[in-house]
């Protein structure tokens, strides 16, 4: 048999993706465990899900503080001495913060886990917060807003969160280096002892998980008492800026860091499937509309895309891009042009065809083995969703029109409405 190597292969759209081999049970405290298992290797990861954002907090940037420091000491131990076990045995364990959930993660050989997985339920029941520590990350993290001050980006990213969700809200609040002093040990201990007991927290296994494994899950984090739904600490409302322009000046910058957007759908409004495929063509992959035009054809930047983020009480869509000073406008302008484009002009059949496979393949990768399979179905269930909703994804891109994308276009690309953040010099 010939092997056809000029004519591309017809494109082949899946019905469904393969997400249901996972498994769910409950610890003896019913905290619930969703586990993915896999014989092709000794590994295994195991994170343990917290209600403990930047959306729980009591006071800005206790959340972020707390994840760097829990791994600072214990009772018994000093942070040295973690850090020496976790690299004796080739081990990671890690905090990572986020906006409304946090996480502990261990990775680590199958055979290596009974003397990792008592370190991390050390950690959760007894961090110590040493005085010394926390001076020492109050000073790092001054020092760590100095040099990024330096940058647009980190400009034009803080007063974009701003302007679409306000500067007191849990998403939208920018770091002082004042707000650092505000953090007290106490302050620490409290929010993580009312947030960190394993009993509140949400546990995702992938790996070559066997009884044995379970088995020390369930001994490390079945015995405390499962917590109840954790409350926000703070007032959530949303003020979205009432202007729509914003400079802000730098005037030893190159380039200028460029941020459009606007509050937009969550993930479960029934135009989001749809309206991903539409942010895809826009602007979301290497041949979108916006890196064709605004990269390839004018020069004007080296990258630019745009996303729809998601968090578990708002979402927004965004453009983002850096430019040199003197294209700045020019690039601005090429922008709406593009959303004009989409608006009026049907994307023609080829460019549909190509979006469909970019994403399908997406999808496919994303569930492909049980790491990936593992992180698809911890993001669905800390979003209250069902595997029906991948399905709709899914279908979403088999069947979506170009009418029904311009139709999305002209429901949510109205730009006289969306935010525009620059940060840099006028040219």
């Amino acid at each position: 048999m010939i092997t056809n190597r000029i004519t591309a292969p017809d494109l082949q759209l899946i019905d469904r993706l393969d997400i249901n081999n996972f498994k769910q049970l409950k610890l003896s405290n019913g905290v619930d465990v969703y586990y993915v298992s896999s014989s092709e290797d000794d590994l295994i990861k195991i994170e343990l899900r917290f209600h403990a954002g930047r959306w729980y907090e009591p006071q800005p940037v206790i959340s972020r503080a707390v994840c760097n420091l829990m791994r600072k000491g214990t009772s018994t131990k000093t942070a040295k001495q973690i850090a020496d076990i976790t690299e004796l045995y080739g081990a990671h364990l890690d905090i990572e913060s986020g906006v409304d959930y946090t996480s502990m993660v261990i990775f680590c050989l199958v055979k290596h886990l009974d003397k990792i997985i008592p370190i991390a339920e050390e950690i959760l029941v007894d961090a110590s917060f040493p005085e010394d520590e926390i001076e020492l990350f109050v000073k790092k993290q001054k020092q760590k807003l100095r040099i990024n001050a330096q940058n647009t980006d980190f400009h034009a990213n803080r007063k974009f969160n701003a302007v679409l969700f306000g500067q007191q809200h849990p998403y939208g609040y920018s770091v002082e280096e004042s707000t650092f002093d505000a953090l007290t040990r106490n302050s620490l201990i409290d929010f993580h002892r009312k947030h960190y007991s394993p009993g509140a927290a949400t546990i995702f296994v992938a790996g070559k998980v066997a009884d044995d494994i379970m088995q020390l899950v369930e001994t490390h984090f079945g015995k405390y008492p499962k917590q109840g739904k954790i409350i926000a600490a703070t007032d959530k409302s949303i003020h979205t800026s009432a202007a729509y322009k914003h400079f802000i000046n730098k005037e030893d910058s190159v380039q200028s860091s460029v941020r459009i957007g606007t509050l937009t759908i969550s993930k479960t409004h029934p135009d989001f499937p749809e309206f991903n495929i539409l942010n895809t063509a826009f602007g979301a992959y290497f041949g979108s509309r916006l890196m064709t035009n605004i990269r390839e054809d004018k020069g004007y930047t080296y990258g630019i895309h745009s996303s729809v983020i998601h968090f578990v009480h708002g979402s927004y869509f965004s453009i983002e891009t850096e430019v040199g000073n003197e294209v700045c406008a020019a690039a601005i302008a090429e922008v709406y042009k593009e959303m004009d484009l989409i608006k009026t002009v049907p994307i023609d059949d080829e460019e549909l065809t190509i979006i469909k496979n970019y994403m399908m393949g997406g999808l496919l990768r994303a569930t492909d083995g049980p790491y990936n399979r593992i992180n698809v179905i911890k993001n669905m269930v800390m979003s209250g969703l069902t595997t029906a909703y991948f399905d709709s994804l899914a279908n979403a891109i088999k069947t979506v029109s170009s009418a029904r994308l311009l139709e999305l276009a002209n429901k949510y690309f109205d730009y006289e409405t969306m935010q525009e953040i620059v940060c840099g010099k006028r040219d």
